[in-house]
Formats: structure tokens, sequence, C-alpha cells
């Protein structure tokens, strides 16, 4: 069988922190256009524990924190539970690039995140500013110049911000209203009737479930994400309440003609991008 994809390139932006009920509430214009015009769902579910080292790493290698090893907040090269198969290193075995766009780290951690960056196989890698407005814009020539691959862009404004003040108050909406601006310029500076580019945003956890300026409880607040799809090979629908973070990287293999390890936890959402199938070779 071979894989038969218009798609060239996933550009996935992590919107830390963001709650699917802040897009409504708070006017995220931009985040409610994407979910139209695409495949979407605000029932999303992230993993257990919903922290960012965890949802993030699970995002990376698509496997579940306890096999991935990352089961508390501290971001480190863990000792997973199993063989892991991180994406980056997955493309680039097929000569795919990876890019990553984060956040400047505090200099004590600049250098695990670096190492940590070259452990799963991004080919550039870069940590800039303090929030999505310097990073979109340190990630602007490689979004107007990578055409094939990954690029991952991770927003902390929405995290940080709930915090310090509380998920869904004056500063988190600032926040949020914020990380929706930047998901507009993002989106004007791509061609999404573009078969060849899928955009996926969401958000890694939740946050005031239990505490209002926490989100590593079970709480259902905390574990419900939006996941948003766009693209011109992307379906116009519902993603449903079953979608998870954990389908996102087994999506993106699909998308870009890789095939999925074992050690990953999620499914593809084949509904999404219904141009992407497999066909027998002649």
């Amino acid at each position: 069988m071979t894989r038969v994809s218009p798609i060239q390139r996933a550009i996935v932006v992590v919107l830390d922190g963001l709650r699917p009920d802040a897009i409504p509430r708070f006017g995220l214009h931009h985040a409610a256009a994407l979910a139209r015009r695409g495949s979407s769902t605000m029932l999303g579910r992230t993993v257990e524990p919903s922290v960012t080292a965890a949802a993030m790493a699970s995002l990376l290698t698509g496997a579940s924190p306890e096999r991935h090893g990352l089961q508390d907040t501290r971001f480190r090269i863990p000792r997973p539970g199993g063989v892991l198969h991180p994406l980056p290193r997955l493309l680039g075995e097929k000569s795919l690039p990876s890019s990553a766009f984060l956040a400047r780290m505090p200099i004590l951690f600049s250098g695990i995140a670096q190492r940590m960056a070259t452990h799963l196989g991004f080919s550039q890698t870069r940590f800039s500013g303090l929030g999505a407005s310097d990073i979109l814009t340190a990630a602007t020539a490689t979004l107007r110049d990578q055409k094939r691959g990954l690029i991952l862009l991770h927003w902390p404004d929405g995290d940080a911000a709930g915090h310090a003040h509380g998920w869904m108050s004056d500063g988190y909406a600032d926040a949020a209203r914020g990380m929706d601006r930047e998901l507009g310029r993002l989106v004007a500076t791509l061609d999404l009737e573009d078969p060849a580019t899928l955009l996926i945003a969401l958000a890694d956890h939740g946050g005031g479930g239990t505490r209002a300026d926490h989100h590593d409880s079970a709480h259902p607040l905390n574990r419900t994400i939006p996941i948003m799809l766009a693209g011109g090979a992307v379906r116009r629908g519902d993603l449903g309440a079953g979608a998870s973070l954990l389908d996102v990287p087994a999506t993106v293999c699909w998308a870009l003609g890789i095939a999925q390890p074992e050690s990953y936890a999620g499914r593809p959402l084949l509904h999404a991008i219904p141009g992407v199938v497999e066909a027998v070779a002649a």
C-alpha cells in the first residue's frame, strides 16, 4: 500500500492553557472562525496529568505519559517506559524537516531545553521572546520558506496568565485575546485553501477546575481542550467528543505519509482529511 496525500507540511500551534469556553466568552473571533472553516471540537481531551510537560511530551512522541515518563510539571529527559518514536525524528528519517518555536527559557534551563529538542530530532529550534507575538515573529521566515515537514509553535500566554491571575480572570482574558490576535496574524500569512498545508491549533490543557490558578486535577475544565484542523485538504465538520491530543501526532504522521509506530496511543482523525487515502501500488 502507498499513501496518497496532498499535504506537504503540518503547522501545529499550541495555545497553552486555552479553555474551550474562553473562545465564546472572550470573543476570540479568529479561533472561532478557524473552528468553523475546518474540522474542530470544543470537547477534546488532553492527557493525564493535564500539565504542559506531560502534554507536550505526548504531542511530540505520540505516547501516553505512562510510556514517555513525564508525569509531572518538570521538563527533563525522562526514563521512558517503552521504546519511543519522536515525531520530529520520524520525519527526519524521511528527509522531512521539523522546526520548533517556543518562548525564551531561563538561562539555567536553556541548555537542557536545547538538548531535549535535539534528542527529539528537531532540525531547527528557536527560543524567542515571552509570548505569542514574539514567537510568531521569530517563525515568520520559516513559515514562508519551509514548505515540507513540521512547524511547531508553542504560545505560553494563557497558561502564564492563568497561574498569575486565575483562569477566566481579566488577566487571563487579555492573554487569551492576545493569542487569538496572533492566531489571526498566522492565518493571514497562510493560504488555507492550499491542500498542501495542514494547520492544527489546540490547547495542551485547560485550567481553573479545582483551583482558579491551577490545572493539574482531574476536573473536566482542566482536561477538556479545543482541537481545530484547517487547510485545503480538511473537511468541515465536528470532530466530536472522542478526539484527543494524542490523536494529533498520529494525524500528522498520516497526513505526511509516515507509518504510525506501535508506540503511538492515538489514532489519525481520518474523517477530517478525507483526501489522504491508502492506495494499492500499480
